[in-house]
């Protein structure tokens, strides 16, 4: 753990808490019709205001007039970001490389606009200051929001990536199949994210193992097999990476 974003105090707890901002309102307060934004003006708008709400929410206590200028340009530029993107979808469908793009372009408007806030700024913000700046658990508060986006962006962004990663033609499955299927990655990039956190990668190996054994009879058939191996290794690499990224966040 390199604890970069812990050794910037208040600022590192901002950035943290703008991250549970943007993945609770991308993707946990996001209905399917939410989803499917190039369908009207209506969803988009809608959409937008649910995620200027989550980001006031997650930011609140650290609220100051320089961070209520970065929600503006935040919530501003999600507008125009998802409009292009959800013309970009009516065109030529949904794709892996438009979710990354999106997503993407989300992160550094909220990075870039987070850098350019004096990092003194945060800690005298109204709330902070009447509590004291050094009663505040400010690693503990960072930590706990780094990990809360990671495990959020595991469930929904994982399933969208590995969604996108899988070939179109796999076996046909029914409607509960590919729901249980669905929470059976979401809870495979939760255990391997939680087992890489603390370090317990040989655990790892046990995770594949079992769901293996659980698809004995069906990885039988060659289709099936590649499939289910192209899922796996897929939701894993997603797991991994995530992990990376908070080693290196907190």
């Amino acid at each position: 753990m390199s604890e970069w974003l812990i050794g910037l105090g208040p600022a590192g707890t901002a950035l943290g808490l703008l991250l549970v901002g943007h993945m609770l309102g991308e993707f946990v307060f996001q209905t399917d019709d939410l989803a499917d934004r190039d369908f009207g003006l209506g969803p988009l708008f809608t959409h937008v205001g649910i995620v200027a709400v989550t980001h006031v929410v997650a930011i609140g206590p650290l609220l100051n007039r320089q961070a209520v200028a970065l929600l503006v340009l935040v919530v501003g530029s999600h507008l125009v970001i998802d409009a292009v993107s959800g013309r970009i979808r009516k065109r030529t469908g949904s794709s892996l490389r438009l979710f990354l793009g999106d997503q993407g372009a989300h992160l550094l408007v909220l990075v870039a606009g987070w850098a350019l806030i004096d990092a003194a700024a945060w800690a005298n913000a109204p709330v902070v200051a009447a509590l004291g700046a050094t009663s505040v658990p400010w690693p503990t508060v960072t930590t706990g929001a780094v990990y809360l986006s990671a495990f959020v962006f595991a469930h929904e962004g994982g399933k969208t990536i590995v969604d996108g990663i899988l070939p179109d033609d796999g076996p046909e499955s029914e409607g509960n199949d590919l729901e249980v299927g669905s929470l059976i990655g979401t809870l495979e990039r939760w255990i391997v994210l939680t087992l890489g956190l603390a370090g317990l990668w040989q655990a790892v190996a046990l995770v594949v193992a079992a769901k293996s054994v659980a698809r004995f009879e069906e990885l039988k058939q060659r289709a099936f097999a590649e499939y289910f191996l192209v899922g796996t290794l897929s939701s894993v690499l997603v797991a991994f990476v995530l992990v990376a990224v908070v080693s290196r966040l907190v």
